[in-house]
C-alpha cells in the first residue's frame, strides 16, 4: 500500500525527524501497521466522528496522534 503525506502531514513528520527520534521511531511503527491492518493494531486506533468521519487516528504519545484515512489502495496522513 502507498504512503501519501498531505502537506501538514509532511511538515509534522519531518519536524519529529528532527526532533525527538523515539518519536519518529513510533511514527514508523504505526504507518507500518496502518499499511498491514488499518483498522486495528497499535495506536488503539479510533474512528473520528462528524466533519473528520472516514478519518482515523492512532496515539503516537499521549498528546499527540496520527491521523490518516484509506483511500482506495493509498494511506493518507493529514497529521
Amino acid at each position: 500500500m502507498k504512503v501519501a503525506f498531505m502537506s501538514k502531514g509532511w511538515e509534522d513528520y519531518l519536524y519529529w525527524q528532527a526532533t525527538d527520534k523515539q518519536v519518529i521511531k513510533k511514527l514508523n511503527s504505526l504507518i507500518k501497521d496502518c499499511q498491514r491492518s488499518p483498522f486495528e493494531g497499535i495506536g488503539q486506533p479510533e474512528a473520528l466522528k462528524h466533519e473528520f468521519s472516514g478519518w482515523w487516528s492512532r496515539r503516537i504519545t499521549d498528546e499527540h496522534r496520527l491521523v490518516y484515512r484509506l483511500v482506495e489502495d493509498r494511506l493518507e496522513i493529514a497529521q
